[in-house]
């Protein structure tokens, strides 16, 4: 890797470390996210606790980062592999974010804007059948884990990278761990 591609991971990471969720609760209320409802420092939370437009600007600006940075790195010629690695490194960031003690969300949001910037057909597809699925059941759970399979089916029998698959095979199933690890540390910390 070049100094360049280095930097270029760098800044996505660092992009993904600003805590949305935490700086537009603090600005608009004087309060601290990681202390409303579960304590995640993203836009479910955000929506739960404090209020619904906010938590859809939370996500709206979480997604637009993900967006943005896998758009950017194919303007400016990276090869595929570079593409998905800086979409994970602003995953990273967002998830632990380095001006919050490596604490953050869980990455839905900026899991999404990756995807969308991927496979936007199909991201849009696997989004409204969330939707429609969290409109039925209220289950968020049940709603994301089977808008995720159909996103990683329709990758799978649509004509994408190998690689492709296997960033979303990985990336996908790193949101629910993050969530059980949240959960793990959270009844620790009340124990």
């Amino acid at each position: 890797m070049t100094s360049q591609t280095w930097m270029y991971l760098l800044g996505a990471y660092l992009l993904g470390s600003v805590p949305t969720a935490y700086l537009l609760v603090r600005l608009a209320t004087g309060q601290d996210i990681r202390l409303l409802g579960d304590g995640n420092v993203g836009a479910k939370n955000t929506y739960e606790s404090v209020a619904k437009w906010m938590g859809f600007s939370v996500a709206g600006l979480d997604i637009t980062k993900g967006w943005m940075v896998v758009k950017t790195a194919r303007q400016l010629g990276f090869s595929e592999g570079m593409v998905l690695l800086a979409g994970a490194a602003l995953i990273l960031g967002h998830d632990f974010s380095i001006f919050l003690h490596f604490q953050g969300g869980q990455g839905m949001a900026a899991t999404v804007g990756v995807f969308f910037a991927l496979f936007p057909l199909i991201t849009l597809a696997a989004f409204l059948t969330f939707l429609v699925l969290f409109g039925l059941t209220k289950s968020w759970d049940l709603s994301c884990g089977l808008g995720f399979c159909l996103l990683i089916i329709s990758v799978w029998i649509t004509d994408h990278p190998l690689q492709r698959l296997i960033f979303a095979m990985l990336i996908l199933p790193w949101i629910g761990l993050r969530k059980m690890i949240q959960n793990w540390q959270g009844r620790r910390l009340a124990v």
